[in-house]
C-alpha cells in the first residue's frame, strides 16, 4: 500500500499550478521562492503566493535550477572495479565531504561503462568534477582529459605532468611491512607488486627495496613479482614464489586482492601460514581480521584520501586553485599485526 504525505511525488505541483492559486504570474513565484532581494512587490501578494506553495507543498526542482546556472551539484567518480573492498572507504570519504558541501557523488566502474562513456558525463556538463580512482586507465587518456580544461582528480595515483592529485605515503607504507618481517628474522623476503607501471605499483616496490637496504639485506630480483591487483595475479605470482628452488620465507603483497590470491595459492600447496610462510598485505578493509589466520595489514589513510580529494576537486570547481590545484600527498600509513606473520622456520 502507498502512503502520502501531502501530495505524492508523482502529483508535486508545478510553478504554473503554485502561479494559478495565487492569482500572480509564474515569474513572480519563482522570484518569491528565490527570494530575489530586487523583487518589490505588496506584503499581502507575497503572503498569498507562500500560502500556496505551502498548500500545494510546491518544491522547487533543485536540478533544474542548478543547471540553469550551469552547475549540477554533482560529481562523478571512476573505480576499477565494484568488487574491489579498498574502493569502499575511500568512496565514504568523497562521499561524506561532497554532502557536506551541497554535492551528490555518482560511482561508476571503468568495467561498467568503459572509458568514453566514463568521461562522458563529466565533457557534456552532467557532472561538474570527475574523481579518477582507477589506476587501469592509461596516462595519455589522462593527459588529453587535461586538454579540455575540466575538474578532474586523481586520486590514489599520480601521472606525470598533472598536479590535481591525491594519494597516500605508499613507500612510507610498504617499508612498514618489509621492516616489520625483518624484525620478525626475515631475510628472504618477497613482493608481490601492483603494475610498475603505476606510481602507486612503484613507489610501494620502492619502499620494499629501501627496507632491505636500510637493514643490509640482499635485494634479489627473482623474488619481486610484477602483478595486476587482482585474486587470480596474486596467486598465479605466489606459485612461481613457490616453485623457485630457494623460495622466501615471507611475502609482502602490494595490495588485499593480491594478497588473497597469495594466500589461497600457500595453502593449497598443503603450507601453513605463518609457519611455512609469512605474509602481508596492503589495506586493512573490513574482513582482514576474520581471515584464517587474521592478517598483518598495512592501514592506509583511503577514507581521509576520499575527502581530501573532493575538497580539492569542489575548491577547483569554485575557482579557489586555479584549473588544477596542487598534489596531496597524506601520511598516516600504520601497521595492524596479526597472526599472518612470525619468524621464519628456522628459527
Amino acid at each position: 500500500m502507498l502512503f502520502c504525505i501531502g501530495r505524492c511525488i508523482h502529483q508535486l505541483a508545478t510553478l504554473k499550478e503554485v502561479a494559478k492559486l495565487a492569482k500572480v504570474d509564474s515569474s513572480v513565484v519563482s522570484r518569491v521562492v528565490n527570494n530575489d532581494p530586487a523583487l518589490n512587490i505588496k506584503p499581502e501578494t507575497r503572503k498569498r503566493i507562500l500560502d500556496a506553495v505551502e498548500e500545494l507543498k510546491y518544491r522547487p526542482n533543485m536540478s533544474a535550477r542548478n543547471l540553469k546556472k550551469g552547475q549540477s551539484k554533482m560529481l562523478g567518480m571512476i573505480i576499477p572495479d565494484f568488487s574491489n573492498p579498498v574502493y569502499s572507504l575511500i568512496i565514504h570519504g568523497a562521499e561524506d565531504q561532497a554532502a557536506q558541501e551541497g554535492f551528490n557523488l555518482l560511482v561508476y566502474s571503468l568495467k561498467q561503462k568503459g572509458l568514453e562513456k566514463s568521461y562522458s558525463p563529466l565533457l557534456d556538463g552532467q557532472i561538474e568534477g570527475l574523481l579518477i580512482a582507477n589506476s587501469e586507465i592509461d596516462n595519455k587518456e589522462i593527459l588529453e582529459l587535461k586538454k579540455t580544461k575540466k575538474p578532474f582528480m586523481l586520486v590514489n595515483r599520480t601521472v606525470a605532468g598533472v598536479d590535481n592529485y591525491v594519494v597516500a605515503n605508499d613507500l612510507l607504507g610498504a617499508k612498514l611491512a618489509t621492516k616489520h618481517l625483518i624484525k620478525q628474522g626475515h631475510h628472504r623476503i618477497a613482493h608481490i607488486s601492483g603494475p610498475l607501471f603505476t606510481a602507486t605499483g612503484l613507489s610501494r616496490f620502492q619502499g620494499y627495496r629501501e627496507g632491505l637496504q636500510e637493514d643490509n639485506i640482499d635485494y634479489i630480483p627473482v623474488y619481486v613479482q610484477e602483478s595486476k591487483y587482482t585474486v587470480e595475479n596474486g596467486y598465479e605470482s605466489m606459485e612461481i614464489l613457490l616453485d623457485l628452488p630457494d623460495p622466501p620465507t615471507a611475502v609482502f603483497a602490494s595490495n588485499i586482492m593480491i594478497c588473497l590470491g597469495a594466500m589461497k595459492a600457500i595453502q593449497d600447496r598443503g603450507l601453513t601460514i605463518p609457519k611455512d610462510m609469512s605474509i602481508i598485505g596492503v589495506h586493512d578493509v573490513f574482513f582482514t581480521s576474520t581471515l584464517q589466520p587474521p592478517l598483518t595489514t598495512v592501514k592506509m589513510p583511503l577514507y581521509e584520501m576520499g575527502r581530501e580529494a573532493v575538497k580539492k576537486l569542489i575548491a577547483i570547481i569554485q575557482g579557489k586553485e586555479g584549473e588544477t590545484g596542487q598534489g596531496v600527498t597524506i601520511d598516516g600509513a600504520s601497521l595492524i599485526v596479526r597472526s599472518s606473520t612470525s619468524p621464519p622456520p628456522s628459527k
